[in-house]
């Protein structure tokens, strides 16, 4: 969706001064430049074209009432408005996961999006890469999602003393000792992700 903006993404994400006029105007026509790079790339399907071409309109209600390429577009919408608000840049920090996924459920009207409920549902209430406090006063990340949106699977790496764990912990939200109590800014944590043992989990 987003190639034909992406060396203008990792400009913006070290950049912290506004959109210049040029940069602005890039952004508003990436979507046609990322049908037209996947094109050139060998990407004929009518419907993947249209999804992308599209998936920056506002246009909020049923996904039932929307064409197929308009409910996918609106499916990618949402996830990228997700993506945004968590990616760090420069001069802000990143929106916290569940106030990111709280984003994209509620549409421009502030109902509730069908296309934002569906990532919900898929991702759960803390998804993957989301900081949470557990009943045992243990902080982790969470790696996947669980029984339940409200119960994901959680790899601490933050004793109750607040300190490192060295391995991660695998524990399951779903158990009352171990419950989700709070979600954790990504700023206040101070810990080395362990990517491969996290991706083991």
């Amino acid at each position: 969706m987003n190639v034909g903006m992406a060396q203008l993404q990792d400009e913006l994400a070290q950049q912290s001064t506004p959109l210049t006029p040029q940069q602005a105007q890039q952004v508003d026509q990436h979507s046609d430049a990322s049908v037209s790079i996947l094109r050139a790339m060998g990407i004929t399907d009518p419907l993947w074209l249209d999804a992308v071409r599209t998936h920056h309109h506002r246009a909020p209600g049923k996904l039932s009432e929307k064409t197929l390429a308009q409910q996918m577009a609106r499916l990618i919408q949402r996830s990228d408005i997700f993506g945004a608000r968590i990616a760090p840049r420069i001069n802000r920090e990143p929106m916290s996961v569940t106030s990111a996924m709280q984003a994209s459920y509620y549409d421009e009207t502030k109902s509730m999006d069908e296309a934002g409920a569906a990532l919900v549902k898929a991702l759960g209430i803390y998804p993957p890469g989301a900081w949470v406090k557990l009943a045992s006063a243990e902080i982790g990340v969470v790696v996947r999602r669980g029984a339940s949106a409200a119960s994901p699977r959680v790899a601490v790496l933050l004793n109750k003393s607040g300190m490192p764990t060295g391995e991660p912990i695998p524990r399951d939200t779903a158990q009352a000792a171990w419950k989700i109590v709070s979600p954790v800014a990504h700023k206040e944590v101070r810990v080395r992700l362990p990517l491969e043992k996290l991706l083991a989990l």
